[in-house]
């Protein structure tokens, strides 16, 4: 599938979807508009692109004309990743059939070397191309990504997709699935020569969070020294801005600036410094929502979610759990060094039928809870006794009237501090989630720190 990428005067971007024709023009007919008024340059119908002979061909029907690489061309057949210009617009052409092949053996010589100097060094991986699948699942296997299913499959097509463009990315999905290691993998993807750097909008004081993304100098506040912030450290790399829900709207408009002119200015100075990095934000509440009842700015939204990539939850690729249960068996017995367990088919059967709440994390929970328990021996579904109860627990409530989700959210809230004998940190881990999100979640249905005593608890 194609893919046009739009942006006027490197801001606004828009992306495209198209089959086998796209027409680009002024007039109301055009599959791409270009209407602004400022825009006496674009013809009514200024470029067609059109799939001929297996590849795809822009053809300029303009007077003004279209430029490639510095000079008008009448006709071009357009590569994975060109880019051409129609007045003060600028088009990025993808295609995501067209992936080139690298050697294997070379590249996993370089992987080793980049390895060895830093888990963050930019790895390039031996994608294959897109007409089947083993060699892309392969690929990401050795990344650490187990891919079965067609959804994720999907996710991963998109990323390559747009790995080598330098837009905004806004990565979607519910806690646990794995958000974060969708945007080292479009790093990796990318070729970006620069570092991988997150930033966990939840995990950082309000008063600090400027000078952590955009640094400090001396002087600036109490304690403040000079050093750089997490834009300027990720220079040619990528930021990852997790839970970018959480930022304060005060500071929105200063990283939508950012956006739009690639320029930091450190906290308590007065000179701005241009930093090359392509932003990643990554988020588990509904922005769109947030965008409407104004708790999250509209037009910092928009310039986030130029490219959107949804991380599907482990419910919808239960095909996947097999093997990301015997990767994670395996990655778990190297790590402690204990022999790797085996999964009864029963115990197989108990994590495919249960509802997964926690995504991934809680699946990884689970299974080091049981490889504790069994030592390198058999798992068996006594092993997996919190995944058993909550199978029950689901078992039941299809039985009976459906329950609002909010309140299945509060009782599994609940049920954890329970278990855990009202240790935070226990219950986040039973639940998948992280601490951040346990206080957040505990504050919305007035949660109390105290679960022995459930008579305390309201709504």
């Amino acid at each position: 599938m194609p893919y046009l990428i739009l942006s006027k005067r490197s801001a606004h971007y828009r992306v495209f979807l198209f089959s086998t024709r796209a027409r680009i023009g002024r007039a109301e007919s055009s599959d791409i508009i270009l209407n602004d008024p400022e825009d006496r340059l674009v013809s009514r119908l200024h470029a067609v692109i059109e799939q001929q002979d297996g590849h795809y061909v822009l053809i300029d029907k303009s007077t003004n004309g279209t430029v490639f690489r510095g000079e008008r061309a009448e006709r071009w057949v357009l590569s994975h990743s060109d880019t051409f210009e129609i007045a003060d617009y600028r088009f990025t052409f993808l295609d995501s059939t067209a992936v080139e092949r690298i050697d294997s053996k070379e590249e996993t010589a370089r992987s080793s070397e980049a390895e060895s100097q830093s888990d963050d060094e930019t790895l390039v991986v031996g994608w294959g191309e897109f007409d089947g699948t083993s060699s892309l699942k392969a690929a990401l296997y050795l990344q650490g990504i187990v891919v079965e299913s067609e959804k994720t499959i999907a996710l991963y097509r998109d990323i390559q997709a747009v790995a080598g463009l330098n837009v905004p990315v806004l990565i979607q999905g519910e806690p646990g699935t794995g958000k974060e290691k969708v945007a080292r993998t479009l790093h990796r993807m990318s070729g970006l020569t620069g570092k991988f750097i997150p930033l966990n909008c939840s995990a950082i004081p309000e008063g600090i969070f400027e000078s952590e993304l955009f640094g400090s100098v001396k002087g600036a506040f109490h304690n403040a020294t000079d050093k750089e912030g997490k834009l300027e450290l990720a220079h040619n790399g990528t930021v990852l801005l997790d839970e970018i829900g959480d930022m304060n709207l005060a500071l929105q408009p200063k990283l939508l600036r950012f956006l739009e002119d690639k320029e930091v200015t450190r906290l308590g100075d007065n000179r701005t410094k241009r930093v090359e990095v392509r932003v990643v934000a990554a988020s588990n509440q509904d922005l769109v929502s947030m965008t409407e009842k104004g708790t999250f700015r509209e037009d910092l939204y928009h310039r986030l979610a130029c490219v959107r990539l949804t991380v599907p939850p482990l419910r919808e690729r239960k095909e996947e759990i097999p093997a990301l249960a015997d990767y994670f068996l395996k990655q778990l017995a190297q790590e402690h060094a204990w022999n790797v367990p085996s999964l009864s088919s029963k115990a197989l059967d108990l994590l495919m039928a249960y509802h997964w709440p926690g995504n991934v994390r809680e699946l990884i929970n689970a299974l080091l809870n049981a490889s504790v328990q069994v030592r390198g021996k058999t798992i068996l579904p006594v092993h997996l006794s919190a995944i058993s109860a909550g199978a029950k627990t689901e078992k039941a409530r299809a039985g009976a009237a459906f329950p609002a989700m909010t309140d299945m959210e509060k009782e599994h809230i609940l049920g954890a501090l329970k278990t855990s004998g009202g240790n935070k940190r226990e219950a986040a881990k039973l639940l998948g989630i992280s601490r951040d999100t346990l206080y957040r979640k505990m504050k919305k249905y007035a949660i109390s720190a105290e679960p022995a005593h459930p008579s305390t608890h309201s709504e």
